[in-house]
């Protein structure tokens, strides 16, 4: 028909496929990146934690210590903030901590 014009199931599966590279690129960066936002704040969080996955912006942190796990809770808001700031967008909302 016209050469110019894309197939609606081609043009959905490229959309889907972009933005499920997008979501595990920014899933990696946000990993990365956890040691350097975390530390910040919390020295030991570097030999004690480990982000381990995000899901629909909520970031899964395993603890080793309950004492740094609780320092995470209350400090959340501002390692967010720091998060989502090397990563350069809105990608992390909250944490869960597992200790």
């Amino acid at each position: 028909m016209y050469k110019s014009f894309e197939s609606l199931e081609r043009a959905i599966g490229h959309a889907a496929k972009e933005k499920k590279l997008v979501g595990a690129f920014n899933r990696y960066k946000v990993l990365k990146n956890w040691e350097k936002a975390a530390s910040g704040f919390i020295l030991e969080a570097k030999d004690l934690t480990r982000a381990m996955d995000l899901k629909n912006g909520v970031l899964l942190v395993a603890c080793l210590d309950r004492e740094i796990a609780y320092q995470i809770k209350l400090l959340a808001a501002r390692i967010i903030f720091v998060l989502n700031q090397l990563v350069g967008k809105q990608v992390v909302f909250a944490i869960q901590v597992e200790a």
